[in-house]
């Protein structure tokens, strides 16, 4: 939806990717709950 800066939205996947946590809030949408980086790493994998 939001691809239209596609370097800063990896850029900000990487920042995520590197936090240890397991609840992320993001500003819009639903809560995440399990592994920050895992998700991370799978949006990573989709953007390719």
């Amino acid at each position: 939806m939001f691809h239209h800066e596609r370097a800063r939205a990896l850029a900000s996947l990487e920042v995520i990717g590197s936090l240890a946590a397991d609840t992320l809030l993001p500003g819009h949408g639903p809560v995440h709950r399990g592994s920050v980086r895992e998700a991370a790493q799978r949006a990573r994998e989709h953007a390719v």
